[in-house]
């Protein structure tokens, strides 16, 4: 009978620590694991339920971002924008102000069309070289024109101090102290991602002759008020088409935009052969 018994753990045979060495060895051993891996709950411990209430109406999951400090407002942008990315920095900069946004996991997000792979990989790239750990990525939707560029960092809340809940154009869009320094010195590049995120190279055809433009709308009246301050700044003529709408049109800023960009418009030539 002994022989056909089905084995037992030996806390099931009624040991306990103090008649069994196994059972000290275990019970040693839990003593510095917490208290969750012990089964405990809220209910039957306190420190648990100090947890859970501190807990209590934060989201868990992919939306706790490990290694972000708590006060970002003692942190400066500076510190994770090397200077020989400036650059692209105002690029991305004109990419996020025309078509992009910044979601509650942190995820920096800029729409684009996806039949410009052109401008798509100059985004990536841009991107890439901003992030601190070099990462980028491209979601194509189905059904649709549009491809999105991203990728997630809590430094882009420090990069981008734009975000906020709702529309740009239905709240205040001011550009930092510092932004204002870096887009002083690359307002081209400035120019080229706002223009290239919610703009366009156009054909404008007067008496069988093509003469190009480069148009730029937005409903935002900050930046378009940011984009003619760019413009004033290097230099190019613009007019406003409509409320909305600003204009280059004159033939020696559209071929200095042409000569500066090496990206294919919808509507000209290659912009650098």
């Amino acid at each position: 009978m002994d022989a056909k018994r089905k084995w037992r753990p030996d806390w099931a045979k009624g040991l306990t620590a103090a008649t069994h060495a196994g059972l000290a060895r275990m019970a040693a051993w839990r003593r510095g694991r917490p208290s969750w891996a012990k089964g405990l709950t809220a209910a039957d411990h306190p420190g648990i339920a100090r947890q859970a209430a501190d807990r209590k109406g934060k989201r868990r999951g992919p939306y706790r971002m490990h290694g972000r400090p708590r006060d970002l407002h003692t942190l400066d942008a500076r510190d994770h924008l090397p200077p020989d990315r400036r650059p692209e920095y105002a690029y991305l900069l004109g990419l996020y102000l025309g078509d992009g946004s910044i979601t509650k996991t942190h995820r920096l997000e800029i729409s684009l069309d996806s039949r410009q792979t052109e401008i798509i990989d100059s985004c990536v790239a841009a991107m890439s070289a901003i992030h601190p750990r070099r990462r980028a990525a491209v979601r194509w939707r189905k059904n649709s024109n549009c491809a999105v560029v991203s990728s997630c960092a809590w430094q882009w809340l420090l990069l981008f101090p734009q975000h906020g809940p709702g529309r740009k154009h239905l709240r205040r869009i001011e550009l930092a102290p510092r932004q204002t320094e870096i887009v002083e010195e690359h307002c081209l590049d400035l120019l080229r991602g706002l223009i290239e995120s919610d703009g366009s190279r156009f054909a404008r055809w007067v008496k069988g002759k093509n003469y190009p433009a480069y148009s730029f709308e937005n409903e935002s009246d900050d930046i378009l008020g940011i984009f003619r301050a760019a413009a004033d700044r290097a230099g190019i003529h613009y007019t406003l088409s409509k409320r909305t709408t600003i204009s280059i049109a004159r033939r020696a800023d559209v071929e200095r935009l042409d000569s500066i960009w090496p990206i294919k418009y919808p509507g000209g030539s290659t912009a650098r052969s």
